[in-house]
């Protein structure tokens, strides 16, 4: 058996250095395991950087280089452009720890039927910490991750792979999560699998507010396709339809509130309650874009 680690990318050539050198440091025989990079047209050097890294590193590390056309096809296309029985879905800024591949690989030598999730611990720098510190922010529901999962090939196949229409921001995994629980695959999580997210504290300023907010906007929409596509009492509490939260922060986005905190972040130096009313904004604009685009 052979594991496939891979990597969507865009515009990320900083962290996917520190991501790929990583992979070089695995516990795991490297004849076991394969890197693929999938650049979804990017505009800075991370071809050249790829191409470079693979003539450094021992295990095999190979690019796919495409037009942007968003996650679900580039994640297709990794899919389609191995032959490996395991893949297992990294983030381009997700750094591995010594162990994060050995540690999927055996749980797949022992369960042929399984989603195995590892421990996504999220870091503000590029450096590998000496001791991981669980934070609120690695908590996830979700049963398929893109930041730190694997599965068999054959049932993202079976599933019908990644559904393309997602070209937007966000949502193509917790939909692929759908298909395979409904499978029947069981969830394994192993918290020695672990990956360091590099998630620096977001400079907020209004050019950037406005940059996150629609990046917020994409991810609504995406959501909204989710929504439609089955309606279920699951999705709907994934997406954050449901009574009553979705009638609070709909009428709360409709408020004047929502300038409010708006003008609050954009005037006031950055304290604890200028993140608190930052995230509550992306929350209300999330709401606002779902039913207003």
């Amino acid at each position: 058996m052979k594991i496939s680690v891979q990597i969507s990318t865009f515009n990320r050539a900083k962290p996917l250095e520190k991501v790929l050198y990583s992979l070089e440091n695995q516990t795991i025989e490297k004849k076991l395991y394969e890197v693929i990079v999938i650049n979804d047209g990017s505009t800075d050097n991370t071809k050249q950087l790829v191409e470079e890294i693979s003539k450094k590193v021992s295990y095999e590390l190979k690019i796919i280089n495409q037009e942007n056309l968003g996650l679900p096809i580039a994640r297709n296309k990794g899919l389609m452009n191995t032959n490996c029985e395991v893949i297992l879905f990294i983030d381009d800024d997700v750094i591995a720890d010594k162990n994060l591949v050995s540690e999927h690989y055996k749980i797949h030598l022992k369960y042929s039927d399984v989603v195995v999730r590892g421990w996504v611990n999220h870091v503000s720098t590029l450096e590998i910490p000496e001791k991981p510190k669980f934070k609120m922010a690695d908590f996830s529901t979700s049963f398929f991750w893109t930041s730190n999962v694997s599965v068999r090939r054959e049932y993202l196949i079976k599933a019908g792979m990644f559904y393309e229409k997602f070209e937007k921001y966000g949502w193509e995994d917790i939909e692929m999560g759908y298909k395979l629980r409904k499978l029947g695959l069981k969830l394994i999580i192993n918290n020695r699998a672990i990956g360091y997210h590099y998630k620096p504290n977001p400079i907020i300023s209004k050019d950037n507010i406005l940059r996150i907010l629609e990046i917020e906007k994409k991810r609504a929409l995406s959501a909204k396709i989710y929504h439609d596509l089955y309606r279920s009492l699951r999705v709907k509490l994934a997406t954050g339809m449901y009574f009553p939260a979705l009638h609070f922060y709909r009428s709360l986005a409709h408020s004047p509130i929502y300038d409010f905190i708006f003008k609050f972040i954009t005037k006031n130096e950055n304290t604890y309650l200028k993140y608190f009313f930052f995230n509550l904004l992306k929350k209300l604009h999330y709401y606002k874009s779902f039913y207003d685009e």
